[in-house]
């Protein structure tokens, strides 16, 4: 047995096949791997990592486990899905995440299941030394009687490497999956699950933003299985409500904080106007955070001078911004071709560089809602059962009318942003206005 002293939980323990899996190497990258990337040029504190929130992640799904009233076996998969659901992030996470995909690589959810499944490979030839006797993920699961494609259908759904996420599609349609007892999949990816519960206790924490303050012991409590789905008794109301408001209150404070969103930019086109000089985009997947960091390092002048920045915090500078109610029809068509066309907007990004005097890579365009579109499908996703005290059923947006504002809501107040050197702001916005559009 290990106990984990948790910043977040305080002490719990793990055993049996949790503390097998806290020894692989799968699961130890993680602690190398931040949580929240370059955030902590933002916010000091946030140098917490994929490791100890998975572990707080799989403490959860076992105390819901017990609310829901969940078989020891039960429990223990859940637990395993939970503690196992991010294992295939890559450096920087969702950061980088799109680029090495696009490139030759595969997202995180196809490197989870292939890790839980046995069909990826994390160690080089030369790391493989290190572990003689090594014993992969699939095999303790299958030593403690698991089947891993079970583990990895409720992370993923029945289907993670098609179309069929299922356990990601929430909201009206989710009765549509009610013929099938769903419930412990949702426990690990739902509206109302164990990851995003961890995530937004934790993130505040250490970013000290205090809208992630959730009360989750009462959330926890208030579950109750429902037509193999998870609802939510109407005494554990007033808790949904305010832990939906903090998701939305915490991506628009830090995870689409605007200075996060130039770093974040800053890493991405290094890593994108260098392909030439990095490993590919499978070996790229297989480090952590600091081997990307030196692999930039001497990936040629431009990936240098924006590890120079980011190291010394010499950022870019937004120098031209608009609101979604800003632009026509017309405009947002053109840049979510721009967001979703990596050869086009570097075209457009290096004639406005070119014309403002700076050398290609120093104009970039954003497009935050896209990138919260291809990382966060749960954003849009704020519907739950609710028990009544009467004993019917009803959706939450029936309860209140929080549930279709935060669906309406902007997390990003910016559509789109260009972003520069300092010095270059007026000159790139005047002419960055002529050509995106054009």
């Amino acid at each position: 047995m290990r106990v984990i002293n948790d910043t977040i939980h305080g002490s719990f323990s793990i055993d049996g096949v949790r503390e097998d899996l806290l020894s692989t190497p799968e699961f130890n990258k993680l602690s190398h791997i931040k949580q929240l990337g370059l955030a902590h040029l933002v916010f000091p504190g946030a140098h917490h990592t994929r490791f100890e929130h998975s572990l707080g992640v799989s403490h959860l799904a076992g105390r819901m486990a017990d609310s829901l009233s969940l078989s020891e076996e039960e429990s223990t998969i859940v637990e395993v899905a939970a503690m196992l659901h991010d294992v295939g992030h890559g450096p920087y996470s969702h950061t980088l995440e799109h680029i090495l995909h696009e490139r030759g690589g595969a997202d995180h959810m196809h490197i989870t299941e292939g890790i839980i499944t046995g069909d990826y490979e994390i160690l080089s030839d030369e790391e493989r030394s290190l572990f003689p006797e090594r014993r992969t993920v699939p095999e303790i699961l299958e030593s403690y009687g698991i089947d891993p494609k079970e583990v990895s259908s409720l992370i993923h759904g029945p289907d993670a490497g098609g179309k069929e996420r299922n356990l990601f599609h929430w909201g009206e349609g989710a009765e549509a999956f009610h013929s099938q007892d769903h419930t412990m999949g949702h426990l690990v990816h739902g509206p109302v699950d164990c990851d995003q519960m961890d995530y937004l206790l934790r993130d505040a924490h250490f970013t000290g933003v205090r809208h992630g303050i959730i009360d989750h012991h009462r959330l926890i409590h208030c579950m109750e299985r429902h037509s193999g789905d998870i609802a939510v008794s109407e005494g554990g109301l007033s808790a949904l409500e305010g832990m939906m408001t903090a998701r939305a209150l915490m991506y628009s404070a830090v995870y689409f904080h605007k200075v996060t969103r130039i770093t974040e930019v800053m890493l991405s086109r290094a890593v994108e106007r260098s392909e030439e000089n990095l490993p590919d985009a499978v070996l790229m997947q297989r480090m952590v955070d600091a081997e990307v960091w030196h692999a930039l390092d001497s990936a040629g002048p431009f990936a240098k001078d924006m590890i120079k920045r980011l190291k010394y915090r010499r950022l870019l500078k937004n120098c031209l911004t608009r609101r979604m109610d800003e632009l026509t029809p017309v405009q947002i068509d053109r840049l979510v071709h721009l967001a979703t066309n990596s050869e086009d907007r570097i075209q457009v990004e290096d004639e406005i560089a070119r014309r403002s005097g700076l050398d290609p890579g120093y104009v970039c365009i954003d497009v935050p809602s896209i990138k919260l579109l291809l990382s966060e499908p749960r954003m849009a996703a704020v519907d739950v059962r609710i028990i009544g005290k009467d004993g019917r059923t009803r959706w939450f947006r029936e309860h209140t009318p929080v549930a279709d504002a935060l669906r309406k809501r902007q997390v990003s107040q910016n559509a789109m942003s260009v972003i520069t050197l300092k010095g270059y702001e007026e000159a790139v916005s005047n002419i960055a206005e002529r050509i995106i559009y054009s």
